[in-house]
């Protein structure tokens, strides 16, 4: 296996892995916080989901994210540029979308990528595409931060589910 195929698998158990989660849940159990300090479910699978689209889109082709161009943040009631990170405790409360709104966005995002994954090439995990940070090439953008970021994002999910006595898929 080369490194293209393992992030295309990686990136596949990741999308199977959040679906797995989330999809039983009530909108209810997406929304709890154990405290107001917390983020919930909901805002953290949007976050994840966001941030993938930017990395692949923005940063990896050059393009905008389908949070912009399809109109996912006029249906979110949020600015386009809006991702999540920053977001005060009182913004993450208010974060409450409809889950079918908010599973739509997901399974847009996590149809689109494999297909841009499967143009990859070992040579392209090189490329460096913001002169400006010449240590982030694509490689590292998918490994830190669409594998690392989101991996992370669905231990906080499945924390946030184990704190609610709901089990979580391994």
């Amino acid at each position: 296996m080369d490194a293209v195929q393992f992030v295309r698998m990686a990136v596949e158990d990741m999308h199977r892995g959040f679906s797995f989660e989330v999809e039983p849940l009530t909108l209810e159990q997406m929304l709890y916080r154990p405290t107001d300090k917390t983020n919930t479910i909901a805002f953290l699978l949007w976050h994840a989901a966001r941030s993938e689209d930017v990395y692949i889109h923005r940063h990896i082709q050059g393009e905008a994210p389908l949070w912009e161009v399809e109109g996912w943040h006029e249906r979110f009631g949020l600015d386009a540029g809006e991702g999540g990170t920053g977001f005060t405790d009182k913004q993450v409360g208010a974060f409450r979308p409809p889950k079918e709104d908010l599973m739509a966005y997901c399974q847009r995002v996590w149809e689109i990528v494999p297909g841009m994954l499967s143009e990859l090439t070992e040579q392209d995990l090189d490329k460096v595409p913001n002169p400006d940070r010449p240590k982030m090439n694509i490689g590292r953008m998918l490994g830190n931060f669409v594998l690392g970021h989101s991996f992370w994002h669905l231990g906080d999910i499945r924390f946030l589910k184990g704190l609610q006595g709901l089990p979580f898929r391994a």
